[in-house]
């Protein structure tokens, strides 16, 4: 049962393993890419503050439905 257990280990290994170091390797450039510093600061920089990722207030007085119309 043991023998099996170990097969099954490394056949996981030899599965999971060439992947995940070629994801490694390939993304390697674009994680030094960064130079430590926060990935987007120029285009803070350029042009402030960003609401995209913020859940701003919006108008919700415009929006009502209609039933049984086919337009």
């Amino acid at each position: 049962m043991i023998e099996l257990l170990t097969y099954y280990v490394i056949g996981g290994a030899l599965i999971i393993g060439p992947p995940a170091i070629f994801l490694i390797i390939a993304m390697m450039g674009a994680i030094q890419n960064t130079k430590g510093r926060m990935v987007g600061y120029k285009d803070h920089k350029e042009y402030g503050d960003s609401s995209i990722y913020e859940n701003s207030p919006s108008d919700q007085t415009k929006f009502y439905l209609t039933l049984g119309e086919n337009s």
